[in-house]
């Protein structure tokens, strides 16, 4: 199975998500072999919205098979006197996913390779799945976490997405399990998303600014089948 994952960041409005929502759903709808495919279980998309409008993603998208909704983080603390925090057991019956270890998690709110280590263990505690989000080969990879999204910080948000030989080293570098599907994102677009997946060595994509258009996005998940 691929896996196409759209982090929409702290961005987006209710009004925009509803009509994302809308827009996406009609087009996929009016997709057939892409609908196969997400029946089929050969595609998975994974939103990830900001916290308050998982539920409307839940709700709007539920028509859609194989369409879930993941977290864009989650506490490093379990229950407790910790405000402003969501914790993985608040999440679990909302979100089937959550973004663990992203950089700029790492860089803005100086996240740690301790924070992270807990974000995966609590995620897997609650029966969420963490994507290990990782920088190169001085990130950890945790045992527990079964997806790795690579994500080089020079290519995020600039348009100049990585080499595809150099993100097929970078996996070889990593020295991953067997079992463990590795993900590439950072300035992925339609351009260049088909070389990635040509490989036959990535397993998904991580879509940032480009999964903020619905027919964009669209396109991006019908050329991944």
């Amino acid at each position: 199975m691929k896996y196409l994952i759209a982090n929409w960041k702290a961005q987006m409005t209710l009004m925009d998500i509803m009509n994302w929502t809308s827009a996406f759903t009609k087009d996929v709808k009016g997709n057939n072999q892409l609908l196969q495919h997400l029946q089929d279980k050969k595609l998975q998309i994974i939103i990830c919205p900001p916290y308050p409008f998982l539920m409307t993603i839940n709700e709007e998208l539920n028509d859609l098979p194989n369409v879930l909704s993941g977290a864009q983080t989650v506490s490093s603390k379990e229950e407790g006197k910790y405000t402003g925090e969501v914790t993985a057991r608040a999440l679990s019956s909302i979100s089937k996913y959550a973004l663990i270890g992203h950089s700029e998690r790492r860089q803005h709110f100086h996240e740690t390779d301790i924070d992270i280590k807990e974000q995966i263990l609590l995620s897997k505690k609650a029966l969420i799945e963490p994507i290990l989000c990782v920088r190169g080969t001085h990130d950890n990879v945790y045992p527990e976490a079964t997806l790795i999204a690579y994500e080089p910080s020079d290519a995020i948000g600039t348009g100049n997405n990585a080499e595809v030989a150099d993100v097929l080293k970078m996996k070889a570098d990593l020295k991953l399990q067997s079992h463990v599907q590795f993900l590439y994102g950072a300035s992925v677009d339609l351009p260049n998303m088909k070389g990635y997946l040509e490989t036959g060595e990535i397993a998904g994509l991580l879509v940032g600014t480009a999964s903020l258009d619905p027919s964009r996005f669209h396109q991006i998940a019908t050329h991944m089948i």
